[in-house]
């Protein structure tokens, strides 16, 4: 019987017809006028960073989240655990911080890993490594989708690099 469930799992999609699922950009994006930010109860500068999810839960396989930074800001150095994520930069010119390469002889300033990742590209994050996003821009807020191998999105915030999981 356990011989059939690798087979099984590849023909029901086949004979049982989905549907397709569409999430629209107002329930992605945050207000864009300081009146709705108000009615939401926020300040529109008062969020610096913004993670919403756009596909989750739709298929054990993958899900997608848009990342919104908004200028001088940065997020918490963090780790999406065993998922693997791409990363498309929709708008904005950002920094995409990677822990410190694992020499033999470990140097006491040794510094995170700069990549530059620009409207248009593309940057692929492997499972458990740690990274950091920065938006050093003075005015520009950095768009991104995020996707990950996994059904809904792992994010595991640390206190520094390397350092333990960041509690509430």
């Amino acid at each position: 019987m356990a011989a059939l469930l690798p087979i099984i799992s590849e023909i029901l999609p086949m004979i049982l017809p989905a549907s397709i699922s569409v999430t629209k950009s107002a329930d992605i994006l945050p207000p864009s006028s300081p009146l709705l930010a108000a009615e939401s109860g926020r300040e529109p500068s008062s969020v610096k960073v913004l993670s919403r999810n756009a596909v989750v839960n739709q298929t054990d396989k993958m899900c997608a989240t848009v990342l919104i930074v908004k200028p001088k800001t940065s997020t918490t150095i963090r780790h999406n655990g065993e998922q693997e994520a791409i990363i498309y930069a929709v708008s904005g010119k950002g920094v995409l911080l990677s822990s410190p390469k694992d020499d033999e002889e470990e140097e006491e300033d040794e510094k995170p890993e700069r990549h530059l990742i620009e409207k248009g590209d593309f940057a692929f994050i492997p499972a458990w490594t740690e990274h950091q996003v920065l938006n050093e821009s003075d005015e520009e807020d950095l768009h991104w989708v995020i996707t990950r191998s996994g059904p809904q999105p792992v994010e595991v915030n640390l206190v520094d690099w390397g350092g333990d999981e960041a509690r509430d």
